[in-house]
C-alpha cells in the first residue's frame, strides 16, 4: 500500500516527528496560530497549451483555498502550508483540473551553535507551466505527482566559520505518461567564512543522482566558490563561479543478427545496448538586491547552470532575470518581472531554445486582510535544431482577489 501512496508515508513520518518535537511541556508552552486564506482569479489565455500548431484560447477561473499552521517554542518551530488549486476552463472543459501544493518543515535549534531543518513536500502540478517557469522549456500538459524530503544541518564552528550540510530526495510520478518516473537524490556541503562585517565567502559542493525509470541515469557533480558583499543596510550582491561534471548512462535500441540452433536460419532480435556519455562545463551565478529608495527596489539575477529536464535530457541553461518593485502608496504597489533564458541540449543533435517573459502586475490592499490584483504576462519562445526552426508566443491577462485571516486561531 505504501508503494502506491508514498506521500502518505512521508506525511505521517513528518507529522510524527513534528508532534514529538512539540509534545509535553513544549507543546503547552508553544505559540500556536492558524491562518486560513482564499484567492479567486479570472484569467484570459490566448494559447493555453503554449504550442505553435494547436492554439486553444480560453478563460480560466481559479480558486485557491490555503492554510498556514505555525507552532513555535524557544528552540523549535513547526510550519505546515497547504494550497489547493482548482481550475475551470470555459471552452475546453477537458482541461479542468485540481492541483495541490503542501509543505511541512520542522526547525530545531539544539544549541546556540547547531540548527537542523527537516522538510517534507507533496505536490500535484502541471508539467507545462512548471517547466516554463524554471527553464523556459515547454512540455506536454500532463499531471505530475511529486513528493520529497530534505534534511539540513548548520553548525557554527567559530565566530567566523560555519558549515551547512544538506541531503534529500525528490520523486516524480506521471500517472498518464509520457515522461519517465524520476528518483532524484542530492547532497551538498557548504562551508562559509565571514571575512568581516560586510564580506563573506563560501564553497558550495553538490552531487545529484537522477534515475529516470528505464531511460537513463544522470549524475552531476558541481563545485563553486562564491562571495557575498553587503553594500549597505538594504543592498547586497552575491557572485559565484565553478565547474560541473556530468556522467550519463542511457540505453540505445539495436538489432542483433543471430542463428536459430533448431532451424539454422538467421533471426533478427531487438536488444538494448547501454552507453555512457561524459560532459562538463563552467557554471556561475550572480545576484544583486538593492532598495534604491523607500518606494523603489530591484532584484537582478543571472547565471549558467546544468539542468536535467523531465524527459531525461541534459540541458545547459543561461539566464538573466529582473524584478522591479515600486510602492505608489501605503496600499498600492506595482511589480514587473523580466526574464530571458537560453538553453542548449547536451549532445550533437541538441535543441536550442530562447525564452522571453514579461509579467507586470498591480496590487491594491483594500483592507488589512483583503487584496485586489491586476496583471498580465507575455511569453515568447523560439526553438532551433539542425532540421527545424519554429516559435510560439502567449499572452495572459488576469484579475484576482485574495483574503487572508492572520492568526485566526492563536493561543497567545
Amino acid at each position: 500500500m505504501w508503494s502506491l501512496f508514498p506521500e502518505k508515508a512521508l506525511c505521517l513520518m513528518l507529522s510524527f516527528l513534528c508532534l514529538t518535537a512539540l509534545s509535553g511541556k513544549a507543546s503547552r508552552a508553544a505559540d500556536w496560530s492558524f491562518t486560513p486564506g482564499i484567492e479567486v482569479s479570472e484569467e484570459y489565455n490566448d494559447n493555453v497549451l503554449f504550442t505553435e500548431s494547436v492554439i486553444l484560447e480560453d478563460f480560466v477561473t481559479r480558486i485557491k483555498p490555503k492554510m498556514h499552521l505555525l507552532g513555535k517554542t524557544e528552540q523549535t518551530q513547526l510550519q505546515l502550508d497547504s494550497t489547493v488549486i482548482g481550475e475551470k476552463y470555459y471552452e475546453y472543459g477537458h482541461l479542468d483540473t485540481i492541483n495541490t501544493d503542501n509543505k511541512a518543515s520542522l526547525d530545531r535549534r539544539w544549541s546556540p551553535k547547531f540548527l537542523t531543518v527537516l522538510t517534507g513536500t507533496f505536490r500535484k502540478d502541471e508539467i507545462l507551466e512548471t517547466e516554463l517557469e524554471r527553464a523556459g522549456l515547454a512540455g506536454v500538459r500532463k499531471d505530475r505527482y511529486r513528493y520529497g524530503f530534505d534534511l539540513s544541518g548548520t553548525y557554527i564552528l567559530s565566530d567566523v566559520l560555519s558549515l551547512t550540510m544538506d541531503g534529500g530526495g525528490t520523486f516524480s510520478y506521471y500517472p498518464d505518461g509520457p515522461y519517465p518516473d524520476l528518483d532524484l537524490w542530492q547532497i551538498s556541503v557548504n562551508p562559509v567564512w565571514a571575512i568581516n562585517l560586510r564580506d563573506s565567502t563560501g564553497l558550495f559542493i553538490n552531487y545529484y543522482d537522477a534515475d529516470y525509470e528505464d531511460v537513463s541515469t544522470i549524475r552531476t557533480f558541481a563545485g563553486s566558490l562564491y562571495w557575498r558583499r553587503d553594500l549597505g543596510d538594504t543592498a547586497y550582491f552575491v557572485l559565484g563561479a565553478g565547474y560541473r561534471y556530468t556522467w550519463t548512462r542511457y540505453g540505445v535500441q539495436d538489432i542483433w543478427l543471430s542463428i536459430d540452433p533448431d532451424t539454422g536460419s538467421f533471426v533478427l532480435e531487438p536488444a538494448e545496448e547501454r552507453q555512457t556519455r561524459e560532459d562538463d562545463g563552467f557554471i556561475f551565478n550572480f545576484e544583486l538586491n538593492n532598495d534604491w529608495t523607500d518606494r523603489f527596489s530591484t532584484v537582478v539575477s543571472a547565471g549558467r547552470e546544468h539542468y536535467d529536464a523531465i524527459d531525461a535530457r541534459g540541458i545547459n541553461r543561461n539566464y538573466i532575470r529582473t524584478t522591479l518593485k515600486y510602492r505608489l502608496s501605503e496600499t498600492v504597489s506595482g511589480n514587473c518581472q523580466l526574464g530571458y533564458d537560453t538553453t542548449t541540449e547536451d549532445g550533437p543533435a541538441g535543441e536550442d531554445t530562447d525564452y522571453v517573459r514579461v509579467a507586470p502586475y498591480l496590487s491594491w490592499r483594500l483592507t488589512r486582510n483583503l487584496s485586489l490584483r491586476f496583471g498580465g504576462s507575455y511569453e515568447y519562445s523560439q526553438y532551433k535544431t539542425d532540421y527545424s526552426d519554429y516559435n510560439m508566443d502567449r499572452f495572459k491577462g488576469w484579475v484576482s482577489i485574495s483574503f487572508n485571516y492572520p492568526r485566526l486561531l492563536a493561543n497567545h
